[in-house]
């Protein structure tokens, strides 16, 4: 994400090409030097001469073999996510924004049952909406992201999506 705590700032082309060049290529390159035809290659002459088989080293290599599938697979899994992120048009500082308004406002809801979650009143000097609600949700983000935010969309959006939920699970 763009955000100031984030470890990296990558778009999702971008993380596809490198999980591509760092992760999938390598890995079934190492795959292929790995398989049973090669392991020959892993002896040195005199160790075949006195018959000294290294066991361990096929299970090392089975077990490296293993977690490569299993790497891979994770990457495999990622780019998908990602090209579908693409194809939406989803930006994920945009979905990390939504998710922490959200889980805040959850969370209010969770603890304080009683309390009427609001967006707050339009102040126009100030031209934001403050309140209870809007200002504990924007610390929350604050606290999380670094970045100072107004989220009044995000928050009308979250509490909409909320009392839609409400009222049809009544």
């Amino acid at each position: 994400s763009a955000f100031q705590v984030s470890p990296f700032d990558m778009s999702a082309t971008q993380r596809i090409t490198w999980l591509k060049r760092n992760i999938l290529q390598p890995a079934a390159r190492l795959e292929a030097a790995l398989l049973p035809e090669n392991r020959p290659k892993f002896v040195y002459w005199e160790d075949l001469l006195s018959d000294q088989r290294d066991d361990d080293l096929a299970d090392a290599e089975d077990d490296i073999s293993f977690r490569l599938s299993l790497l891979k697979e994770k990457a495999k899994k990622l780019i998908a996510k990602l090209r579908s992120d693409l194809e939406m048009k989803v930006e994920t500082t945009d979905e990390i924004r939504f998710s922490i308004v959200f889980d805040a406002i959850q969370d209010l809801r969770d603890f304080y049952p009683d309390f009427q979650l609001s967006r707050g009143n339009y102040d126009s000097e100030l031209k934001q909406v403050i309140g209870i609600l809007p200002e504990f949700v924007r610390r929350v983000f604050f606290e999380t992201t670094g970045h100072h935010e107004r989220l009044d969309g995000p928050i009308q959006l979250v509490l909409h999506d909320m009392r839609k939920l409400q009222s049809g699970s009544s």
